[in-house]
């Protein structure tokens, strides 16, 4: 120990012998052995320099990652960047969209002040925008209030008309019965109002001519003018058919199929409940047997009857109770006519049906078509053909629908195929019959339900279809008609050759023969 440290103090001695040690310690773990106090400070200055130079080593190594870091998230903040640009316009864009409708609610304002209060003039008008609000809501509430108002009303007549309904449901139907006295005064009340039918105007027409010059013509055609009231002269004379040309194309006799029905009907069929009426498809001579019959026959049971009830009270009914045109099989007992339909017993009225001569029922059809479509018009009609021998397609509305057939000549065959196969009481003649057998076809008819046919027969004059609608307009009178069916010239008016030829190969020959009509002869 040397003299300094001798004379320090015992601490300062103690820590000076801590460092040397903790120093000696260092450099024999580092390898070296402890020096002389020169060596051993150096030797602390260069480790102590050492540690400084790996300090700042360790520092520039940092330095350099963060710089790499820093140029990397650089790039990653530019597209950051660019969205923050964008931002900025959007924000500038919202701002101008906000101040320009702050500027509308101004004006809004400012029109509502203008626009809404008192204008009686009684009080001095109150201004500024919020009276206007104030009185355009008070407008509002009210409008909201009155409609509600209306649909409470409207719900309480609806709950008021279900409940009335089903009231009226829930009460017993009260039957009305009379008191014999009230039925005898009822049918005497009848009996005066009805005119007997030998005072019918159409019958009292009959004496006032008497055509005695008949200049030539047949005593049949005389007899049938005569019952018309038609005054026969010698212009007329000369364009009338002969009786033989009639002859020769319809028989010197009506033809009347299903009189074997007769019976059956007058037995199963009470006579205040028996109705007779016309039916078949249109321009068949319907409305003629409905006049005629109106006019010279009566069902005197009918009077009084309870179940029907027509104009004249004859039991004569202008149609059936399902349609006088529509087919049998899908109509009656299935389907009520709009017109003398409603409550009639269907199964007790009888049909007298109406067929025409084919020829001359396609004339009609082109002069007046009803609810018939097919491809033809004025100067092409029937064509029942077109350029290629292709049939001319027709539809037919009937009283529940449409119906189609290849050709209105497939229409005619079925139409009467079907009335053909009915077994229920019912007849059917030609309208050939009806115009030039006219008394005698009605008589038949009115025979076969027990009616009283008059002794003064009386034809209707003019169109049996002249009732003010336009759909029958143009209809033949009398004296038309027995012009137009009396000449077998006009049988085979419009017919083309292709027409002829597809009618004689497609006409059905059983209801040609069986209502005694001729094929007309084919084109050379």
């Amino acid at each position: 120990m040397d003299r300094t440290s001798r004379d320090r103090p015992p601490s300062a001695r103690h820590t000076n012998s801590r460092l040397s040690s903790r120093s000696s310690s260092s450099h024999s773990r580092n390898g070296h052995r402890a020096p002389q106090d020169n060596t051993s400070n150096s030797s602390l200055r260069s480790s102590r320099e050492n540690r400084r130079q790996s300090k700042r080593t360790t520092r520039s190594n940092s330095d350099t990652s963060y710089s790499r870091r820093s140029s990397n998230g650089s790039k990653k903040t530019q597209p950051a960047e660019r969205s923050g640009s964008g931002g900025n316009f959007a924000k500038l864009v919202t701002t101008v969209v906000m101040f320009l409708a702050i500027a509308d609610l101004i004006v809004l304002w400012t029109s509502i002040d203008a626009t809404i209060g008192d204008q009686t003039g009684d009080m001095p008008r109150q201004t500024g925008p919020e009276v206007g609000l104030h009185q355009l809501t008070e407008k509002r509430t009210t409008d909201i209030q009155f409609q509600l108002m209306n649909d409470i009303a409207r719900k309480q007549q609806e709950q008021a008309k279900q409940e009335h309904e089903q009231a009226k449901q829930q009460r017993p139907k009260k039957r009305r019965t009379r008191s014999e006295s009230d039925i005898r005064r009822i049918d005497e009340e009848r009996r005066r109002r009805y005119v007997p039918i030998d005072k019918v105007k159409n019958v009292a027409k009959v004496n006032k001519v008497k055509n005695t010059d008949t200049f030539g013509v047949d005593e049949h055609i005389v007899k049938i003018l005569t019952a018309a009231n038609i005054k026969l002269d010698e212009e007329l004379a000369s364009q009338l058919p002969t009786w033989d040309d009639i002859v020769s194309m319809y028989g010197d006799k009506p033809i009347i199929h299903g009189l074997e029905t007769c019976q059956t009907y007058r037995d199963t069929v009470v006579p205040a409940d028996r109705m007779l009426g016309p039916a078949g498809i249109f321009n068949t001579g319907t409305n003629l047997l409905f006049e005629l019959m109106k006019a010279n026959c009566n069902i005197k049971e009918a009077m009084t009857s309870t179940t029907h009830r027509e104009p004249h009270r004859n039991g004569m009914r202008f149609q059936p109770p399902w349609g006088k045109h529509n087919p049998p099989s899908n109509y009656r007992d299935q389907h009520v006519a709009k017109f003398w339909g409603e409550g009639i017993n269907q199964t007790a009225f009888f049909p007298v049906v109406m067929i025409k001569d084919f020829y001359h029922w396609a004339g009609s059809q082109c002069r007046h078509s009803y609810t018939t479509w097919w491809d033809h018009d004025k100067d092409r009609c029937p064509n029942l053909v077109d350029a290629w021998n292709r049939p001319s397609r027709t539809t037919v509305k009937f009283g529940r629908g449409q119906l189609h057939y290849d050709s209105i000549l497939d229409l005619w065959n079925k139409y009467y195929q079907e009335w053909e196969e009915q077994t229920f009481p019912h007849l059917t003649t030609r309208y050939e019959d009806l115009l030039f057998h006219g008394e005698e076809v009605t008589k038949i008819a009115c025979d076969c339900v027990g009616g009283a046919f008059t002794t003064n027969f009386a034809y209707v004059e003019g169109s049996a279809k002249e009732n003010g609608l336009p759909i029958h307009n143009g209809a033949n009178g009398l004296i038309k008609a027995l012009l137009q069916y009396g000449k077998s010239a006009n049988r085979l008016s419009g017919f083309t050759d292709r027409d002829r030829l597809y009618a004689s190969k497609t006409l059905d020959s059983d209801l040609v023969n069986r209502y005694g009509y001729s094929a007309p002869p084919l084109p050379t």
